[in-house]
């Protein structure tokens, strides 16, 4: 409080002397100001009535070119202690005499200048003409020291000085004893306000000292004091039977949280123990709850995502069917998705959204319920799988056995026919050549048909053994076997650099020999057959559906200039036993590309032709670089 009040005396003290010393300074100031331009101009004035009375009485010895005259003239200024220099110019300008006596003539003007007085530095000088009946008859110079204008001034700003300290120590003095008037009640109003705050007392008073602003403040402080009291009395008699309300009531409170406790952590148990994914979210989307299934499915914490915005915590779900799901629920509609690949975790999930609407139906939350169906829908499609593949199997199997049958049967038949006639002629020796040999050629095809037919069911019951394949190897190995059916066809075979795959080594080496057998079989003279290959990525492969985009695939296409077919009978060729050809002119089982179809399924692989027919056909096989 002290220094308050010290800061306010201080304050009228400071704007009493700063304003008094102002004004005072700036009176002193300009009373001396004016005081030295006086004295400058008097001091000029009279140097030139100086130099008139000295002029006046040079005319003679400056006419006669009295020289002694001059000097004894100019010694007259000895009476003026200011003058410290003068000297006579003749008419030629020529310095005539000077004063004193023993002044160098260097220091004086060489010439005289314009008939003028003026200050230069610490000096006043000048010029004046010395006329004798209106003929100048030279010129005299005098200069002036200005010790004595400086020394009267600064008895002047010494005088203004002390008056200013003076004047200040009065206003000093005054300003001191006056400002009581007003730090007396302010002291009172401070002093006061201090034991209110710091005892509490709301019965002291401010006193009164004036019928001034200061006391109508006063005043008002106390009738304020009056109303904070009247107040603090009744917050005391509240407070007390508050006190009692506020213990009933937190006694209430406390049974209520007690109650509320357990059914809470009955709740959170049951959510917890779920195995579904269960959220609740308020109308602003954000994580109001999330069991411990979903934090652990989502890997997140507690703390990552209640209180969070969705989007904040999965960003990757804007515009996806969570989003959406949860915006038609925050609009009151229930909403069931059936299937939904989640964008955060690699599982299927059922979601429902149920919108959670308070007394007056509006939603204030949505329930969120995600029912894991990642298992279901792998056995689901692995049972789709199986049951394609069965349904494939069957009507492969249909459309083998009936197939089988009938190419069976016919070389069957032709034995039977052939037995008979070796029965009914067993005298006719040729005749029974014939026929033997004829039963010989149909039970060999009847052979080569079984073999044909096992090595097709092996194929499709045999376990995939995978390893690396050299394709360059097998190629070698398939031109080693057919070496002798090349050169009798007198054929010419081309093969570019193949790559390496995984595969099955048998299975690949069956098909590129099924490959160049259908070439070298099907062919005019001197067959031309030619083995291309390039890799292109999975990806850039689009005239098949189900193949690897992630893998690499090696093309490898067996082109030959052979007798060909019609494009439309491309997809028959790959069906059991089909043949497009005369037996007799072609033979073979009709099951050898079936065997390639086959095998290239079981590499995963792809398979075209295209042919017209004496322009020959090209077989182009798709095959993955990795199993």
């Amino acid at each position: 409080m002290n220094r308050i009040i010290s800061t306010i005396q201080q304050k009228i003290m400071r704007i009493v002397l700063i304003t008094s010393g102002v004004v005072v300074l700036l009176t002193c100031v300009a009373f001396v100001g004016y005081q030295f331009y006086e004295f400058r101009q008097n001091a000029r004035s009279q140097l030139s009535t100086l130099g008139d009375i000295i002029a006046a009485n040079s005319t003679a010895a400056l006419a006669f070119e009295d020289h002694d005259a001059a000097v004894e003239i100019l010694e007259a200024l000895k009476a003026e202690k200011h003058i410290v220099a003068a000297c006579l110019y003749d008419t030629s300008g020529k310095i005539f005499a000077q004063y004193p006596d023993t002044i160098s003539v260097r220091s004086l003007p060489q010439h005289p200048g314009p008939h003028a007085y003026q200050y230069r530095g610490t000096f006043l000088e000048g010029f004046q003409a010395v006329v004798q009946s209106h003929t100048n008859v030279g010129t005299l110079y005098l200069k002036s020291d200005l010790k004595v204008i400086y020394e009267t001034f600064f008895k002047y700003a010494l005088i203004g000085l002390v008056i200013f300290l003076s004047a200040v120590l009065v206003a000093y003095i005054l300003s001191r004893r006056l400002q009581r008037k007003v730090s007396l009640p302010i002291q009172a109003l401070s002093k006061t306000a201090a034991i209110v705050s710091q005892e509490k007392n709301y019965s002291e008073r401010a006193k009164k000292y004036d019928n001034d602003e200061l006391g109508l403040l006063t005043d008002t402080f106390n009738k304020m004091l009056d109303q904070i009291q009247f107040q603090n009395e009744e917050i005391t008699l509240f407070s007390q039977s508050l006190e009692m309300k506020v213990a009933q009531r937190t006694e209430e409170l406390n049974q209520a949280n007690r109650e509320l406790l357990l059914n809470t952590e009955f709740s959170e148990t049951i959510i917890n123990s779920s195995v579904d994914v269960i959220a609740v979210f308020d109308t602003e989307m954000k994580f109001v709850l999330l069991n411990t299934y979903g934090r652990k499915m989502y890997s997140v914490t507690a703390d990552e995502v209640l209180g969070k915005h969705l989007l904040t915590v999965f960003p990757q779900l804007k515009d996806g069917q969570m989003y959406h799901g949860l915006k038609k629920a925050l609009r009151g509609e229930s909403v069931n998705t059936p299937y939904y690949k989640s964008l955060v975790s690699d599982t299927i999930l059922e979601n429902f959204f149920i919108p959670l609407l308070d007394s007056d139906h509006r939603v204030y939350s949505v329930l969120v319920i995600g029912h894991d169906i990642t298992e279901a829908i792998a056995v689901s499609e692995k049972l789709k799988e199986v049951n394609t593949h069965l349904e494939a199997s069957n009507r492969e199997l249909e459309q083998f056995a009936y197939i089988a049958s009938h190419d069976l049967q016919e070389p069957l038949r032709k034995i039977q026919v052939y037995s008979s006639n070796l029965e009914r002629n067993l005298d006719d020796q040729e005749a029974s050549r014939k026929n033997i040999a004829k039963v010989v050629s149909a039970a060999s095809r009847m052979s080569n048909l079984i073999k044909a037919i096992l090595n097709y069911s092996r194929l499709t019951n045999e376990e995939q053994k995978v390893e690396k394949v050299d394709l360059n190897e097998i190629v070698q190995n398939i031109l080693s076997d057919y070496e002798l059916l090349i050169s009798q066809k007198e054929a010419t075979l081309k093969a570019d650099l193949l790559p390496e795959i995984t595969g099955n080594r048998i299975q690949l080496n069956q098909l590129f020999s099924n490959l160049l057998s259908n070439s070298l079989k099907f062919s005019k003279d001197k067959p031309q057959i030619n083995i291309s290959s390039t890799i292109l990525a999975g990806d850039s492969i689009t005239q098949f559906n189900n193949h690897q985009l992630s893998n690499q695939y090696v093309v490898v296409a067996f082109q030959d200039n052979g007798i060909g077919f019609h494009q439309q009978h491309a997809e028959k060729i790959f069906d059991v036993f089909q043949r497009l050809h005369n037996k007799q002119a072609y033979e073979g089982t009709g099951i050898g590309l079936s065997i390639c179809k086959k095998i290239i399924d079981n590499h995963n692989g792809h398979i075209t032709v295209k042919s017209k027919p004496d322009e020959g056909t090209t077989f182009t096989i798709y095959l993955p670089l990795y199993q």
